[in-house]
């Protein structure tokens, strides 16, 4: 396994508990630690239930995701208490960090391998074999790239595929925010011209917030230096509590990356080489989609080679593809399209007479579609 984020430890959590040998190589001298909450979705705990990870404990549960203009005015609203109650497993906001632990934590100790760092990946030969600097290689009877979108082990099996950017950029933070909706069970998605902007309770009396706008305003290029002024002047006049989140956010607290996108193919590895997470599609972070599929791509990877055979990996693992493919590819093609997301493809009027139980049909339907743990 290369990578030790989520969808690495998640994978090699799987993986072992079908009875499988497995190491995790992650290039870093210690977990990662950073960046704000991640949202799972039902399908992302149930995938990580089926792994026999609790993350009950973690976080924030979440009742509701409430759409709303840029003034205030309710667009749409998602029961997303409802959707969990019926398939079993909530909507969680959780500190990417204590997931990361928590992860970590049910591994072996043998089993991570910290400073592993991969020059190359000689992926076609009887066993795959990874190079590592300073440091002798590395033979596996499976290799998994959970190594992120600028991924090695992916441009050792389909060279030239490189994701593109969008154009748009998030800014994101975590912090102790004075308002009511730190200790609330809501998720508050604002949108208008300037761009969206996501609010929501992240647990131990944090907020996880984020602003995106479009392309040429603010690229992550720029840096984090002046962008909390920049940020303010464009989103401060929206409504609450906008102007009291960006009142308390100075440049220290923001991290931005650019939003990529690529088509997701019918086949993502090679022989005894597969990928798991945005190593296989990368997706923008407007749906909130990406750890979720990732820990879903873990679930599927350890189903598909449960009680498999070294002769019958390859086939195990194109088999694994296809059907992710087919849950996926469609989440990935909507959250690439920034104009689904701020609701421009869509008019407000149509928006506001959508039904709750409307509203929660369409979100649940693409977290049923997309999710394998849900699928059975």
């Amino acid at each position: 396994m290369v990578g030790g984020g989520p969808a690495g430890l998640a994978a090699a959590l799987g993986l072992l508990a079908g009875g499988h040998r497995v190491t995790v190589l992650e290039r870093a001298a210690a977990l990662r630690r950073t960046g704000g909450a991640v949202t799972l979705s039902s399908g992302g705990t149930a995938a990580l239930a089926a792994l026999g990870v609790r993350v009950d404990d973690l976080g924030r549960h979440l009742e509701v995701l409430e759409s709303r203009t840029e003034d205030g005015r309710p667009l749409m609203r998602v029961p997303l208490g409802d959707l969990g109650r019926r398939v079993g497993t909530p909507t969680t906001s959780v500190l990417r960090r204590r997931l990361v632990e928590r992860l970590a934590g049910l591994l072996p100790a043998d089993v991570l391998r910290l400073g592993a760092r991969v020059d190359g990946v000689e992926p076609h030969g009887r066993r795959p074999l990874v190079h590592l600097d300073g440091a002798p290689d590395v033979a596996a009877d499976l290799l998994v790239g959970a190594d992120g979108e600028r991924s090695p082990v992916r441009r050792s099996v389909r060279p030239g595929a490189v994701p593109g950017r969008t154009g748009w950029t998030t800014w994101q933070g975590c912090t102790r925010v004075d308002h009511p909706l730190v200790d609330d069970e809501r998720v508050l998605f604002l949108t208008g011209p300037a761009g969206f902007c996501d609010l929501q309770p992240a647990g131990e009396g944090l907020l996880q917030w984020s602003f995106s706008t479009p392309p040429g305003v603010l690229p992550a290029a720029h840096g984090p230096r002046g962008a909390a002024a920049v940020l303010r002047a464009r989103f401060g006049g929206w409504a609450d509590p906008v102007p009291a989140v960006l009142a308390a956010v100075a440049d220290d607290d923001l991290s931005g990356w650019d939003h990529r996108t690529a088509p997701v193919p019918s086949v993502w590895g090679a022989g005894a080489v597969t990928l798991v997470g945005d190593a296989a599609h990368v997706m923008p972070p407007s749906l909130g989609q990406g750890v979720n599929q990732a820990l879903e791509d873990a679930h599927a990877l350890a189903a598909a080679l449960r009680g498999v055979g070294p002769s019958d990996v390859v086939r195990a693992l194109r088999g694994y593809e296809a059907r992710r493919t087919r849950q996926v590819r469609p989440v990935a093609v909507l959250a690439g399209s920034e104009e689904a997301i701020t609701h421009r493809a869509l008019s407000r009027g149509v928006m506001r007479s959508l039904p709750d139980s409307w509203a929660l049909g369409l979100w649940g339907g693409m977290v049923r579609r997309s999710s394998a743990a849900l699928a059975g």
